[in-house]
């Protein structure tokens, strides 16, 4: 009984602990953003201000446009000479972006095989040496048919295999930063299939409840946590937040990483 009792009270005492402090990195270290832009380009020169604002080193966006590639090549061309767009032809908002103070290297894309959203990785020189950044944008959980409610439960495999895809593209020898709109919550399966690769969740180690995602209805509005970033353990996470700023029903998700101390370089 008591040996019970002091396992409920162990449980209890780490669902309750605080959430880590942001740390200012003394070392060197690499800045991501990653930003699902809304297709319809709502005040895009806002999100243009929330981008450079942030001083990113790397920024992932979802859901660009021709628009969008013009409109933030000619904006932000001067923090960002490095911009790479991939435009989608078959699906309106499924466009993929990489933005850069260095000049990355494609290790692969790889087209949807659901019809809905490719997903792209890259490879940048940063403060900390090399790393891949996945930018990721998966299946929404919309059944074939349009239903919300059906695709909710129906969908969940196809991020999983999404992921895998993609996953199974990387560079096994660089460290990862995946970086998205993963259209699904921290419990989700495809997040845990990321952990059991050993992958850590960035966010909520600093905000466990800031949503990242907003519809507002007549009658309620409704929030979620789906864009993630998730790196592996040669990295180290200083800091990671949600931006509440901009007009998408999206707001940007901020992360900080250093080199992890405790792998051998």
């Amino acid at each position: 009984m008591k040996l019970c009792c002091g396992l409920v009270l162990a449980l209890l005492v780490i669902g309750c602990r605080s959430p880590r402090v942001a740390q200012t990195p003394t070392a060197p270290h690499v800045r991501v953003l990653t930003y699902n832009v809304n297709w319809g380009a709502p005040q895009p020169a806002a999100a243009a201000e929330i981008i450079r604002r942030s001083n990113a080193d790397i920024v992932c966006l979802q859901e660009t446009t021709p628009a969008w590639e013009q409109f933030l090549r000619a904006e932000l061309r001067r923090e960002y000479p490095f911009a790479e767009f991939r435009n989608s032809k078959g699906r309106s908002g499924g466009g993929l972006a990489f933005l850069s103070k260095k000049r990355g290297g494609e290790i692969a894309y790889v087209p949807s095989d659901t019809g809905w959203f490719d997903g792209w990785i890259q490879a940048f020189e940063t403060p900390i040496g090399p790393v891949q950044v996945f930018n990721v944008h998966l299946r929404p959980p919309v059944s074939d048919r349009g239903g919300w409610v059906i695709g909710y439960f129906s969908t969940r495999d196809d991020r999983v295999r999404e992921m895998e895809r993609l996953f199974n593209r990387r560079d096994a020898d660089l460290p990862a930063l995946i970086a998205g709109d993963f259209n699904d919550g921290e419990d989700s399966q495809v997040m845990n299939w990321l952990a059991r690769k050993g992958m850590l969740n960035a966010l909520p180690q600093f905000d466990r409840r800031t949503p990242t995602w907003e519809w507002h209805t007549s009658a309620v509005t409704l929030r979620r946590r789906m864009d993630h970033i998730v790196y592996s353990p040669a990295l180290r996470c200083c800091s990671a937040r949600v931006i509440r700023a901009g007009a998408s029903d999206h707001f940007p998700v901020e992360g900080v990483f250093t080199a992890s101390p405790w792998i051998r370089k």
